[in-house]
């Protein structure tokens, strides 16, 4: 019930792709654009936020979600940005990355669904979600107000997007509470959207915010894990409560709760075992 790495729903690896060039967009974030014959059938799902299961050619096999930076089509040219952080498979490969080299893509799928009466944007990210929040914003309609609040690790990983969308932004370093700034926003007047992707832990409490005490309806956001602090240990600690995380879906599911009740559920017993 957790939504972590937002894995796309056809993991199967269903395109080679070539490195054809990378580009350095900060210090943290490594552009790469994939090219080659393999991409001639790739399909968009249409959403910005759209992901894809990178297999990377590592001993162990190692694959990791990323998010569609841009799709070219008429170039046959799929970009991605991966986050530096120093560790992990895909970031080190990422790091050294050549023209020639592939990797094997799945089919993409999304999330991001605005109602079709939006009257403005809210997105809340942390570092690795800064692909999807720029394509968010180079895909948004003329004028749609939107408003930003991104947490990076420094000043030099801010970005600047193209948009044709009315779009401010609050840039906050990682010593910040992403939950702390978007309380402390007054929500615009008219039907919004909120999107939002960051760690889980922070996910789950954003989301409990949103539900709890703005009243956000189900439809007018969506909020996922991107990744999971500690991860390793995490899965250590939640071996060791799961019987009791699985009892409160099973009873919530029991009880007749729709799907958004049922998380709740879940997201309280994770809380209370300290997840």
């Amino acid at each position: 019930m957790s939504v972590v790495e937002t894995p796309p729903k056809d993991e199967a690896p269903r395109h080679q792709a070539t490195v054809t060039r990378t580009q350095q967009v900060t210090p943290k974030m490594r552009r790469i654009t994939f090219g080659g014959a393999g991409l001639s059938d790739f399909e968009t799902s249409g959403s910005p936020d759209e992901r894809v299961l990178v297999r990377f050619p590592l001993d162990p096999p190692h694959a990791r979600s990323f998010t569609v930076r841009r799709w070219q089509p008429s170039k046959n040219e799929l970009e991605i940005d991966f986050v530096l952080h120093g560790h992990g498979g895909a970031a080190l490969w990422a790091a050294t990355a050549q023209p020639g080299e592939t990797v094997h893509l799945s089919t993409a799928s999304g999330w991001f669904k605005p109602p079709a009466e939006c009257d403005w944007l809210l997105l809340v990210a942390d570092h690795a979600a800064l692909p999807a929040i720029g394509r968010i914003l180079e895909e948004a309609p003329d004028g749609l107000p939107i408003h930003v609040i991104a947490q990076v690790p420094a000043p030099s990983e801010q970005q600047t997007f193209t948009t044709r969308a009315d779009a401010h932004y609050r840039w906050i370093d990682e010593a910040d509470s992403l939950l702390a700034e978007l309380a402390a926003i007054p929500l615009p007047p008219g039907e919004g959207y909120i999107w939002c992707a960051v760690e889980a832990a922070t996910a789950r409490r954003i989301r409990a915010h949103l539900r709890r005490t703005s009243e956000i309806p189900a439809p007018r956001m969506h909020v996922m894990g991107y990744w999971r602090e500690d991860k390793e240990n995490w899965e250590r600690r939640y071996a060791v409560v799961a019987d009791r995380i699985d009892a409160a879906m099973g009873e919530a599911m029991m009880a007749g709760k729709d799907f958004e009740a049922v998380r709740d559920a879940v997201d309280d017993a994770m809380e209370r075992e300290g997840l």
